[in-house]
């Protein structure tokens, strides 16, 4: 009797332990494939992780100083697609993570059903032994008729001893199996929380950004048309200028000559080339014309611009008369002295005026302190020298 059932059991156990160890070895190679594509996919996203954060880092520091718009916006634009490519890889990480989740859960199914089978198997193998009674190993072969008989006996007892314990062990891997591929569900579980988080927090930035770039452009707009008007507000100052210059050009042509002028015009042009600077400082804009970095207009610049510490003497450059010491929409404070022979030097942007119209003032009298306020140059002193109504480069005559 034990010798029949022992090669049933032998049979059947070797059929089933053959097929799950197939189905299982197939899982493992699936599961395998799709957890290096999950890993592939997360360097790929901290590489881009590690883009956005140095991007981020350049943006703050435009924001921390005075902001170059058109930089500003080409880094938002940079983030911003970088933010969509994490964004993408994101979603096919999320996807993946599904197809994990979904495929730990069938194995998860399966591993416990399997469980179950070799609980069922392994209890009725136990009722069976419990039935049975004791059998021992010497008396079934003491039953065999010949040799030959002998160890095949032999054979298929060892065979389903070896059966019984691959059975327990089987057993126990599987309870091990399940509770390993449980922890990989939850962990799944959360990474595909952390993912949709991830992406619900870069959605939102993205959001910010483009609100940024709303808000800059509005800015840009907002600046742009401001600095048009002063463009027009300095044509205006120009047009201004050229027409009080013209009246004194007028009175000089009409009227007797005075006698400061014929020496003080012969001496103005040796002064080419070796003029004092009439206030110390660091030039910040020089003759002619410049772009504006931002909006691309072109302006022109009549003299020059200094940078010069609030409160310096403002000295005239050269021997003549005051024609104007008072304020000059789109000059500020300002100082018209004429030289003779129709040379004229203008001195801008002061905070204070210490001479009066008609004074005769010579080469190094302070005529004015710097400090004033300008909204095209800031607190930049403007100097310019003139021929008639022509503007000449200052750089031409101021010494080195």
């Amino acid at each position: 009797m034990l010798w029949k059932n022992a090669r049933r059991t032998l049979i059947s156990l070797a059929a089933l332990l053959c097929a799950t160890a197939v189905s299982s070895a197939a899982q493992d190679q699936g599961e395998g494939s799709l957890g290096e594509r999950i890993r592939a996919k997360d360097a790929e996203l901290q590489r881009l992780r590690e883009e956005i954060s140095a991007e981020r880092k350049k943006i703050e520091e435009v924001e921390r100083k005075e902001k170059d718009i058109a930089g500003y916006l080409a880094k938002l634009d940079r983030e911003e697609k970088l933010t969509n490519r994490l964004l993408r890889g994101i979603s096919e990480k999320e996807d993946m993570l599904v197809q994990q989740v979904q495929r730990l859960r069938e194995d998860l199914d399966y591993s416990e059903k399997v469980f179950d089978g070799r609980r069922v198997i392994l209890a009725k193998r136990l009722r069976e032994m419990y039935k049975s009674g004791p059998q021992y190993t010497w008396q079934e072969l003491l039953q065999a008729d010949d040799f030959g008989d002998l160890l095949q006996r032999y054979k298929f007892l060892s065979a389903i001893a070896e059966r019984d314990a691959n059975l327990v062990e089987e057993v126990r891997q599987r309870k091990t199996d399940i509770a390993r591929r449980e922890a990989n569900l939850t962990e799944s579980l959360a990474q595909a929380t952390s993912a949709r988080r991830e992406k619900e927090r870069e959605l939102a930035r993205l959001k910010a950004n483009e609100q940024k770039r709303k808000k800059t452009l509005a800015e840009l707009k907002t600046s742009k048309g401001a600095h048009q008007k002063r463009i027009e507000q300095l044509a205006r100052a120009e047009r201004d200028l050229l027409a009080i210059i013209e009246t004194f050009e007028k009175e000089r042509t009409t009227g007797a000559p005075e006698a400061w002028e014929a020496s003080a015009g012969k001496d103005f042009p040796a002064l080419k080339g070796r003029m004092r600077s009439p206030v110390e400082g660091r030039q910040v804009r020089g003759f002619g014309e410049s772009k504006h970095p931002e909006f691309g207009t072109v302006t022109f610049n009549p003299g020059v611009d200094i940078e010069a510490r609030a409160g310096s003497p403002v000295r005239a450059v050269a021997r003549g008369k005051v024609e104007y010491a008072s304020l000059l929409p789109g000059f500020g404070n300002c100082i018209i002295i004429a030289h003779g022979q129709g040379y004229y030097t203008l001195y801008a942007h002061t905070s204070k005026i210490f001479v009066k119209k008609d004074a005769m003032v010579n080469a190094g009298d302070v005529v004015a302190e710097a400090g004033g306020a300008s909204a095209e140059t800031g607190s930049a002193f403007h100097f310019e020298i003139r021929k008639s109504k022509k503007a000449l480069d200052p750089a031409d005559w101021l010494g080195k």
